[in-house]
């Protein structure tokens, strides 16, 4: 009997534990993203909080000596190419020196990334979020909420991080999940 009593006591602390884990997962706060407003490599200002109305922004920091920055950004290529219907954004916010300016823009051209390509060039976006390491990503719901960050690459990162944001996208329309990409199973890490 005393074991029918502990084997119960025990089932409801762990269905308590459970729903509080899954109430406290609901409430979850999110640091707020700072706003910023920066020139693109053609000139044109482009503003965070504006990109933010039509859909969640992944924003990378790198610049030109960053191997890993640059193999992460050709990387996620085809994961924005399958999730911009969706609504992601794509920000490389290069953090070159101004003398590299003309640089950055070639190499950008070169490279064809399809991504917003915006100069901090006196880091002072780096700074506000407080990047210290390159690559380093932040995922910034439409909310305007930091909601997942990413710092280093490797090979395969982009599957996690595919995975990631495809958590605050809407759902595609039954008749496209049928054209799923390899980054879109769904699930977390």
């Amino acid at each position: 009997m005393k074991r029918y009593q502990t084997l119960i006591c025990f089932s409801l602390l762990s269905a308590l534990i459970a729903f509080g884990a899954e109430a406290q997962k609901e409430e979850k706060k999110f640091p707020k993203a700072p706003d910023w407003t920066l020139k693109d490599i053609n000139g044109v200002e482009v503003k965070l909080s504006e990109l933010l109305k039509n859909g969640p922004v992944y924003m990378e920091c790198w610049d030109l000596p960053c191997v890993n920055c640059i193999a992460q950004l050709d990387a996620l290529v085809p994961v924005y190419d399958s999730l911009k219907e969706r609504g992601l954004q794509i920000v490389a916010l290069s953090v070159d020196k101004p003398s590299d300016e003309a640089r950055v823009r070639s190499f950008v051209k070169s490279k064809k990334w399809p991504y917003i390509v915006v100069l901090d060039q006196q880091q002072k976006v780096k700074k506000a979020y407080n990047i210290i390491i390159k690559p380093t990503a932040v995922l910034i719901n439409t909310k305007g909420e930091i909601v997942f960050t990413h710092i280093g690459y490797k090979k395969g990162d982009e599957k996690r991080i595919a995975d990631e944001i495809g958590k605050w996208l809407p759902e595609k329309a039954e008749e496209e999940k049928g054209d799923s990409t390899e980054g879109e199973k769904g699930g977390s890490q």
